[in-house]
């Protein structure tokens, strides 16, 4: 009897060895595929990874070739290109709910600042997201957060969602370019910037965890708003070079503000700033 349960606990104890190496060797293809299905959802516009590598050992990972796509209404460019993220997990929470991020590091993403006739691409995306983070707290929607019990009878409920914990997230050496086809007076016109660094601190961790929609909010949020700072001053910039049109196209913005309001001013209203 006792070689019997010897054996039995063998066994068991291989199988767990079998489906940890499987769910360890196949992770980065499991994050990829979260990445893109959250993300399009969330933004409304297309995400893409070219690969994800973590190490089972130390936690320490990469997401390579992660771009956002233009939201409709917008040219087809792509509104954020990530580069290379890297990333340290806390391998010990991997299991759990919620998995706990030590650091992760955008170095120099490429993003698109696209003033349309309508608006801006990145505040279309943040909306976007802010909307999907409001449904999954809502309970609805695709990929929505929460656990629910399904109107089937005896149905068991759905499995809660994946959360995380994000510790420290940096994004570093951002180079934008700033176009405002909306914005006749100043044509073709193509502006560059460099962000400054951006430090996140402790997403999700007040709430004990934050879902998918919740981390791009709060990620997203924050670079788009960066980013349309920015870009307000560099157009600020180009007024002297587009002469009285600009001024001249501003003037239905100052009516906001009984014409009170300087130029400055007046060119946050028409970015909607």
């Amino acid at each position: 009897m006792l070689k019997k349960i010897v054996i039995a606990v063998a066994a068991l104890v291989v199988l767990l060895g079998i489906g940890a190496y499987y769910l360890y060797s196949n992770l980065g293809s499991i994050i990829e595929a979260a990445i893109e299905k959250y993300g399009t959802a969330a933004t409304q516009a297309t995400v893409a990874v070219d690969k994800v590598t973590l190490s089972p050992t130390d936690g320490k990972g990469s997401i390579a070739g992660l771009n956002v796509a233009n939201p409709p209404g917008f040219s087809k460019a792509q509104a954020f290109e990530m580069g290379t993220l890297q990333l340290a997990v806390d391998i010990g929470t991997l299991t759990q709910n919620p998995v706990v991020i030590r650091d992760i590091t955008i170095l120099t993403p490429k993003i698109l600042y696209e003033r349309g006739s309508s608006g801006g691409n990145l505040e279309a995306i943040r909306d976007n997201v802010r909307k999907y983070a409001g449904t999954e707290a809502s309970g609805g929607g695709t990929g929505s957060g929460g656990s629910s019990t399904p109107s089937g009878g005896g149905s068991k409920p759905e499995t809660p969602e994946r959360k995380l914990i994000i510790d420290n997230l940096y994004v570093r050496d951002a180079q934008m370019a700033i176009t405002a086809p909306g914005m006749p007076a100043l044509g073709d016109r193509k502006l560059n910037a460099t962000l400054p660094t951006i430090h996140l601190r402790d997403i999700g961790k007040d709430k004990g965890g934050a879902t998918p929609g919740e981390v791009a909010q709060r990620v997203l949020g924050a670079i788009a708003e960066e980013a349309s700072k920015v870009a307000v001053a560099q157009l600020q910039r180009s007024i002297g070079d587009v002469g009285g049109a600009i001024r001249q196209q501003l003037e239905p913005a100052a009516g906001a503000t009984g014409g009170s309001g300087g130029v400055g001013d007046r060119l946050r209203g028409v970015l909607g700033r």
